[in-house]
């Protein structure tokens, strides 16, 4: 009888491995509601990009402790690497098509630390034609002030033989970007275009994605789509731009010291939160840089907390700061 004791733990950690493992599943499903992304056929020279969510569900911290892509031709960009509960950020990748043809398989593992190790695998595809090649790869408008307007042109080259090719319609996802495409050359079966995009003002401050879509008359390819990219200032920045604050017992206040700052003097002419347990005191005055002193006092219930403190300021055309704060609750 003895000699079947181990074989009846053995029996019951598998049973335990089993139960840990299907849980853990479940819970990368709610995190990472996607894991795949097909970007169908693009042009040769392309950069697309394709924005993958983490979204924290738990009640703990999620800490990215590495990326790594699966390809020289992959770059990513995570947005942070610790996201607390009941917050969420964006994991940017790209593929650069520019060495490479017909289909081409990519994406990035990454590794978790905490709440519990784990290895999360993103994978992108597409399918790379070499009739059509875009130069550069992608609209980058880099960092950019948000009234400035900016617009930037990229060139595009069909070969296919088509005498009669052509582009027919450009579609955006958002209004906050314009694009044109102009027929420069047409000779035989090679056709040129430049494609212009500008960004329209009422982009939102922060990191900005789009994607311009060019509808052809070719029925074997109808779609070429070309990413977006921007990194949009407000005249006000923050420091820090997201507020932290940690654990706090239920009950208790903590205060923190957020900079606002401006090329120009300036008023702080209010302060609004989304949520009542978070206030804020500025001295008055006009000048360059603010303190702004954020005050936040947990509720009763435990748990994850989230709000965002509007800062209105008297520049003309200035829409709020927003400063976002991340708590915890603990009993």
């Amino acid at each position: 009888m003895r000699r079947r004791f181990p074989l009846i733990g053995l029996a019951l950690l598998l049973v335990s491995t089993t139960v840990a493992n299907a849980q853990n599943a479940n819970w990368l499903e709610e995190v990472f509601p996607q894991r795949f992304h097909d970007f169908g056929t693009v042009a040769k020279g392309s950069k697309v990009s394709h924005t993958f969510k983490v979204i924290n569900t738990t009640d703990q911290d999620i800490h990215i402790a590495s990326v790594a892509p699966k390809c020289g031709c992959t770059d990513v960009k995570v947005r942070a690497y610790l996201i607390p509960p009941g917050t969420q950020t964006v994991i940017e990748a790209l593929i650069d098509t520019t060495k490479f043809q017909g289909k081409k398989d990519s994406g990035l593992t990454l590794k978790l630390d905490k709440p519990v190790f784990a290895e999360v695998d993103l994978n992108l595809t597409c399918f790379i034609r070499t009739d059509v090649v875009v130069n550069p790869g992608q609209v980058d408008f880099g960092t950019v002030s948000r009234q400035s307007k900016p617009t930037l042109a990229i060139n595009l080259t069909y070969t296919g033989g088509n005498p009669n090719w052509g582009i027919t319609k450009i579609q955006v996802i958002s209004p906050h970007i314009k694009a044109t495409a102009q027929e420069v050359a047409r000779s035989g079966g090679q056709v040129q275009y430049v494609i212009s995009t500008t960004l329209n003002p009422t982009a939102e401050i922060g990191f900005f994605k789009d994607e311009i879509t060019l509808l052809t008359n070719d029925p074997t390819g109808p779609a070429i789509p070309i990413s977006v990219a921007a990194m949009v200032q407000s005249s006000v920045t923050a420091a820090p731009a997201i507020l932290t604050i940690g654990r706090v017992k239920a009950g208790e206040s903590v205060s923190k010291t957020v900079l606002v700052r401006s090329g120009q003097p300036f008023k702080v002419t209010g302060l609004k939160p989304t949520r009542d347990e978070l206030s804020g005191k500025v001295a008055e005055g006009q000048k360059t840089m603010h303190s702004v002193t954020l005050t936040f006092k947990a509720p009763a219930e435990p748990g994850p907390f989230n709000a965002v403190m509007e800062v209105q300021t008297d520049l003309k055309d200035e829409p709020p700061l927003k400063v976002a704060a991340f708590a915890t609750v603990i009993q």
